[in-house]
């Protein structure tokens, strides 16, 4: 286990526990772990969304963008890192994370290509 910050990330890289920050325990992926990093969003520059609408951009940025296991993608749902209002104007970036869809459960192996 190692712990990186988000921008260090590979795609393929499991994640446990789910962060409250931009740091991140990379475990293997053979255990379980509550998330799998698929690849980056940068959301359109301007004033800060708010945190609801952040939701939605993480949906409509990362879903089209992430590479699953086409057999694995009922198992997962879309989530992200994403910056906050204080983050802003400077970062713009979301992490997206396929997380497991039954929540509290987790995923073993890899479900991002």
């Amino acid at each position: 286990m190692h712990r990186y910050h988000a921008t260090e990330l590979r795609p393929g890289d499991c994640i446990d526990p789910l962060p409250d920050d931009f740091m991140v325990t990379v475990v293997p992926c053979d255990r379980p772990h509550v998330a799998e990093f698929a690849t980056i969003y940068v959301i359109p520059d301007g004033p800060f969304p708010g945190m609801g609408d952040m939701q939605r951009l993480t949906e409509n940025g990362c879903t089209p963008r992430m590479r699953l296991v086409e057999k694995r993608k009922d198992e997962v749902i879309v989530s992200g890192l994403v910056p906050s209002a204080k983050d802003r104007p400077r970062y713009r970036t979301i992490y997206c994370l396929a997380i497991a869809a039954d929540q509290g459960s987790s995923l073993v192996g890899r479900v991002v290509q």
